[in-house]
């Protein structure tokens, strides 16, 4: 369950980080960065599937974690457009 629950996370938040999916799901970041990157032994088997219906995760865990990483992108780029400024101003 845990493979397909991870299949399903990237799929779907394709934003989360592989910690974050690890900690969904109780995975590994190895498995995650291999399924993410269809290199997975098994991947041709694999069949996305609903941690929330495995009972891996709740879906108030899931947003949480999507609403932490949209934080974080959205950090990002304010961080990025700071240092253009700072640029162009030199």
């Amino acid at each position: 369950d845990r493979p397909e629950a991870v299949l399903w996370l990237t799929k779907n938040y394709p934003q989360l980080s592989d910690g974050q999916i690890v900690k969904l799901v109780g995975s590994t970041k190895n498995t995650v960065s291999l399924i993410r990157n269809k290199r997975y032994w098994n991947s041709s088997n694999l069949s996305a599937k609903d941690p929330v219906y495995s009972s891996l995760c709740t879906q108030i865990e899931i947003q949480d974690a999507v609403d932490k990483a949209e934080r974080k992108i959205a950090k990002k780029k304010k961080q990025i457009e700071k240092e253009k400024k700072l640029k162009l101003q030199s």
